[in-house]
């Protein structure tokens, strides 16, 4: 028999006390390192990282549900309070004004958007309502008796409608056209008020210089 292996078994403290106590200071400093050296449970980290990686694809969908959410329209219309309806859309956008017609439409807008091409292919003219002939200068009275007013811009253009305005058999025809310059593209509005609507409304013709 080994004499020396029988000598540390018989001073080894754990045979030596039958019953651990459990306010004993040592036994509960040791159990704490125990606890705290002790390797998580078999899979827990691995559920850790799917939770992680689940809601990490959590916000990529709603980042992509965002972006897919806004308008992927080329326009805005909005109805205010005094009847009038704000209208914005883009130009080098709006390829398609079915949309927006029918959204006017709804609105009541009693105006038909459409996208201008070159006049060679529309020779018609337009039936425009004598009572609003196209004007080069207009005062505010004149102005303020017309049922649009716009701006065009580079890319846009802002328009107001003042459906109320319109006479009862007629329609306002807003054209638009974005066009390549010597200096870039410009953006052209022509607004009608015409009595029939057209098929077709023509791009103006270059200013001389």
């Amino acid at each position: 028999m080994n004499h020396t292996l029988d000598r540390l078994r018989a001073a080894d403290p754990a045979l030596m006390t039958t019953d651990a106590d459990p306010r004993d200071r040592q036994a509960r400093a040791l159990l704490e390192r125990v606890l705290a050296a002790s390797p998580a449970p078999p899979g827990r980290h691995g559920r850790r990282r799917l939770v992680v990686a689940v809601a990490g694809a959590t916000v990529a969908a709603a980042a992509t549900a965002f972006f897919a959410a806004e308008p992927a329209e080329a326009y805005t219309v909005d109805r205010h309070a005094d009847g009038s309806i704000a209208v914005s859309f883009r130009a080098d956008r709006l390829k398609d004004t079915d949309k927006l017609n029918a959204e006017l439409a709804r609105a009541g807008a009693r105006t038909v958007v459409i996208r201008m091409i070159p006049a060679d292919r529309c020779t018609t003219p337009l039936d425009m309502d004598p009572l609003f002939p196209f004007l080069a200068t207009a005062t505010p009275e004149e102005l303020d008796r017309y049922p649009v007013s716009y701006q065009a811009e580079d890319t846009g253009v802002l328009i107001t409608i003042r459906p109320g305005k319109i006479p009862a058999a007629d329609t306002l025809a807003f054209g638009y056209v974005r066009r390549k310059d010597r200096d870039g593209y410009t953006t052209i509005a022509v607004a009608a008020v015409v009595r029939t609507l057209p098929s077709c409304m023509a791009i103006p013709n270059r200013a001389q210089r």
